[in-house]
Order: C-alpha cells, then structure tokens, then sequence
C-alpha cells in the first residue's frame, strides 16, 4: 500500500512515503519516540492537477486514473535520481517503530480521493510531552 524511500539520514524526515491509492506523501524521522522527532504531510503527487483549488463548489478532484499516473510519474522521478528523495526500501526492511508510524497512514476515504492524514505532527521542544503519533490514536 505505500512505497519507501530513505535518503540515509541527510535530513530530519529521512523516510519518504507515499500512499499508492491516494498519492499522499509523508516524511517521518528514524524514531518517532524522540521529543523532537519529525512528521509531517508534506503532500499529493497529484496536487498540480487539481482545478480551482479552493473555490470551494467548483473544486475539480483529479480521477482515480489521473492520480495512479502521477504516483507512477513522482516514484519513477525518484527511482531515476537515488539523490533527490533516496533509495527505495522494502517495508520489512524498517525499523518497527517506521512500520508502526506507517501502519497509522490508514485511508479513511474511497481510492482516489486525496485523503486527510492520521497523522500530522511536529514535535516542537524538549518540553513537549505529546505523544509522537499524530492525535494519540495510533501507538
């Protein structure tokens, strides 16, 4: 359901990943039990496609068949330049607190809607004593 990439720790969301039925991609730190760890919705492949964004009624939704092609296009641009977002990794390959963060990307909407993440956190100091995942639903 969703493909990895790791750009072997040169930045703080180490890990890319991208939903294959919605096109949402994420980026997450090596450990999410951290206090300062990083997680965040960085966005839709098929964003660019979307008329009118914000004009409310006459907001136009890409098709499904729109959306599969930019996922296709956004992970073959990866695959072609490792530098850019990282090489491509086997979910068992991760650690299993990344499998668990992942594990909470869960759609809650039909295959071609651009969904609104489980997730969406940002530690932001030391003293913030929230837990790691989003809205306390998913540990």
């Amino acid at each position: 359901m969703f493909i990895i990439f790791d750009n072997g720790g040169l930045t703080a969301d180490r890990f890319t990943i991208i939903n294959r039925e919605t096109g949402d991609v994420f980026g997450g730190g090596e450990n999410p039990n951290d206090l300062n760890w990083t997680a965040r919705f960085i966005g839709n492949c098929a964003d660019h496609r979307v008329v009118l964004r914000g004009a409310g009624w006459r907001q136009n939704l890409p098709t499904k068949k729109i959306i599969k092609a930019e996922i296709e296009n956004y992970t073959n641009n990866a695959r072609l330049n490792p530098e850019w977002i990282g090489r491509e990794l086997d979910l068992a390959a991760l650690p299993e607190n990344i499998r668990r963060f992942i594990a909470c990307l869960t759609v809650a909407s039909q295959a071609g809607v651009p969904s609104e993440a489980n997730v969406v956190y940002m530690s932001t100091g030391q003293d913030d004593k929230a837990p790691a995942f989003g809205q306390g639903k998913c540990q």
